[in-house]
């Protein structure tokens, strides 16, 4: 029975996309209500921040989740409109976080193994993400296109917070760590926000039925 799960997850590109996106859906869910959780316990701008960006992500993701057997053509072209506008939304109102950060509005007091644990989690990350985001270019579901992209941004997103994690775990954020800190966390929410714009504009520039792209 496990053997038989395990083929059908590899034969079928949108079963293995909707299985790790539920595990995706629920990573994001545990992330959002530890942060929720520090936001009020420790009165953190910058975790209440946090927890709201990656539930807006929760949303975005669920809402893909379960419209990925929906054949309704005119709704399915709506929500992707939908989703690229949100998710450049929720992606610009990172600058916040981001400068808070920069100025030293969080505090860390963890220790090194936390940050080191944090770290490989955000490699492994970051390295999946990149890698199944590159897989699509050869896959032409809209819907399955805007998940990798989710991934995508959450996976560039947690490096700027490990950024500052070590940053913080290490000593104080001293002026030139505040000016590396700027550059880098601004670089990669720009690049953030230019994979939406390319994807978005490929999308309406390329027929499309049943969330399937026509090339």
């Amino acid at each position: 029975m496990l053997k038989k799960v395990i083929n059908n997850l590899k034969k079928d590109h949108s079963l293995r996309t909707f299985v790790f996106s539920v595990f995706s859906v629920l990573i994001t869910l545990s992330y959002s209500i530890y942060n929720g959780f520090l936001g009020i316990y420790k009165l953190s701008i910058w975790h209440g921040s946090i927890c709201i960006y990656y539930l807006l992500l929760l949303i975005i993701r669920t809402i893909l989740v379960f419209e990925m057997k929906n054949n309704n053509e005119k709704r399915k072209k709506i929500m992707h409109f939908v989703i690229y506008a949100l998710l450049f939304i929720i992606t610009i109102s990172m600058i916040a976080p981001a400068i808070f950060l920069i100025i030293g509005k969080r505090t860390y007091d963890l220790g090194m193994i936390p940050a080191i644990s944090m770290a490989a989690y955000t490699t492994y990350s970051v390295t999946f993400a990149i890698i199944n985001y590159y897989k699509t270019r050869t896959n032409n579901n809209t819907t399955i296109k805007q998940l990798r992209l989710i991934n995508v941004i959450s996976a560039l997103m947690s490096v700027i917070v490990l950024q500052n994690t070590l940053i913080l775990a290490n000593g104080e954020m001293n002026e030139n760590m505040k000016t590396m800190c700027f550059y880098t966390s601004f670089a990669i929410i720009f690049a953030a926000i230019f994979l939406i714009i390319i994807q978005f504009i490929r999308y309406i520039k390329t027929p499309c039925e049943n969330g399937v792209l026509k090339e």
